[in-house]
């Protein structure tokens, strides 16, 4: 950089450093569209806040500095426009006619440096149409891509780097592929791709591709383990059937494999558990429930929680949906059980305090229980909630689980994951404490069930890609990659 004032980038002059952080806050809350909610990333940035920074570092601070008046009011005039016109760049999404302003400021600021390097006159239109290059921009760190997607955005050349595979994954999913094949492959066709208003088989660009092919893994999971999650009767159509009747194994798909409306039942989209222990009093031994509250729903005028219950006689609990219009009006806190690691008996009293349940865990003797089956009815918002003891007949046993899991691994060769979870320092889970040792550890034999049929269904898309021809390779090599990082943010 040039010892010269004139020289100067905006971002080494003035930034409105206060507006820029107020629409990132804002910017935090909106998940819709935004590639924070493609995968988790630790360290993501707002991408308000990386725009401005992109275009602070291309733009002179000199842009805004009117040519004429008094030299004393110059400066001050010169930050005053550009904190106006960078509150407009720098609200998300994103106006497209202030983003075209921002590229031709940095486009023209770039031409004035490549006439002044090479000698020739170099125009914004001579780096539009690729006679001469665009800016570049290096991110060595890039992680979530935040810094070169809008770098891309203000119409510069990026290149993004990180040596963490998750990152790169990212980073190809939201910067390499989009641009590749964002736009309809006109050579793709096939009998097997989506369909048009007029029934004819086309692809519409990578959105449509991703769409029609998750769309066919759900189609493949629902016919592999569809009869696991039955529909279950609703108690408000007053109907008694059987869990193994036909009406409910029955999936109730559509043509295309997509759930349609059925009257008289719900539709599962959730089974909650807890973990459980032995009670620490020899004399008592029932399961106590390491669940650290209880709510359900908690809105104005829909109050909805499972209360505890220690039958007489018996050595387990069970869970009863309670709801009401206020808080007050369930008469019991949902909120009052494990703390801190410490869980009561709700038979005799005893405490299971942190050291026993850890105990327990490595002495592999923590079990678990289902409390609740959260559902939905068609066509209606809001969520059903309902006791799992009044509806166990159709919650297939894990023996049965087991079985279709050693079924599957063997069909397919995928495994249970057996690589340990970190344990090396303050910072990584603490799984290991409780005897969870693996990722297979985490998960109920059910959620592996699924997750693995999932994978597989993924591997399946990648095979029928294959098969049919109907896409290049590394075109489906893109999908594929969604949609395992789709699988993966769901794990």
């Amino acid at each position: 950089m040039k010892n010269n004032t004139d020289d100067r980038r905006l971002i080494e002059d003035f930034l409105p450093i206060k507006a820029i952080s107020a629409e990132a806050s804002r910017e935090k809350s909106v998940r819709k569209g935004h590639i924070s909610t493609l995968h988790l990333w630790w360290a993501r940035r707002p991408l308000v806040a990386c725009r401005a920074a992109v275009y602070g570092a291309l733009v002179p601070a000199s842009r805004f500095v009117p040519a004429n008046g008094p030299d004393n009011k110059k400066q001050s005039l010169g930050r005053a426009n550009a904190a106006k016109f960078v509150e407009r760049l720098c609200q998300y999404p994103g106006n497209p006619t202030v983003i075209k302003e921002a590229q031709n400021h940095i486009l023209e600021a770039h031409a004035e440096r490549l006439t002044a390097e090479t000698g020739k006159k170099v125009t914004v239109e001579d780096i539009e149409e690729g006679r001469a290059p665009r800016p570049k921009v290096l991110d060595m760190f890039a992680g979530g891509g935040a810094i070169p997607l809008e770098a891309l955005r203000l119409g510069c050349e990026a290149y993004a780097l990180d040596l963490n595979p998750v990152a790169h994954i990212i980073e190809l999913c939201t910067l390499v592929y989009p641009q590749k094949y964002g736009k309809p492959d006109p050579t793709a066709r096939g009998i097997t791709g989506p369909r048009n208003a007029k029934g004819e088989t086309t692809w519409g660009g990578l959105v449509s591709e991703v769409r029609y092919w998750g769309e066919w893994v759900l189609k493949k999971v629902r016919d592999e383990i569809g009869d696991l999650y039955p529909l279950i009767p609703d108690p408000e159509a007053g109907e008694t059937i059987a869990p193994d009747s036909q009406q409910v194994m029955d999936f109730a798909q559509d043509s295309q494999g997509k759930l349609k409306a059925k009257k008289g039942f719900l539709i599962p989209v959730a089974y909650l558990w807890t973990r459980t222990v032995r009670c620490k009093n020899p004399s008592c031994g029932a399961t106590v429930p390491l669940v650290r509250q209880t709510w359900l729903c908690k809105k104005k005028g829909r109050y909805v929680a499972l209360k505890m219950i220690a039958p007489q006689g018996d050595n387990k609990v069970r869970f009863k949906v309670i709801e009401a219009t206020t808080e007050q009006g369930l008469r019991f806190d949902p909120s009052g059980f494990s703390t801190g690691g410490n869980a009561t008996c709700p038979f005799c009293g005893t405490v299971a305090d942190n050291n026993y349940v850890k105990a327990e865990g490595c002495s592999k003797r923590i079990g678990e229980q289902m409390m609740a089956i959260v559902c939905s009815r068609l066509g209606q918002q809001g969520k059903v909630y309902l006791s799992v003891d009044d509806y166990l007949n159709f919650i297939p046993d894990n023996e049965l689980i087991r079985r279709r899991i050693e079924d599957l691994r063997k069909r397919t060769g995928l495994t249970v994951p057996i690589e340990p979870v970190p344990s090396l320092d303050s910072f990584t889970c603490k799984t290991h404490l409780y005897g969870l040792f693996t990722w297979g550890d985490l998960f109920t034999a059910r959620q592996i069930l699924c997750l693995l049929t999932f994978a597989a269904a993924v591997r399946g898309a990648g095979v029928e890609m294959r098969r049919t021809g109907l896409l290049e390779e590394e075109r489906s090599r893109a999908i594929l990659t969604f949609l395992s990082a789709i699988l993966d943010r769901l794990v």
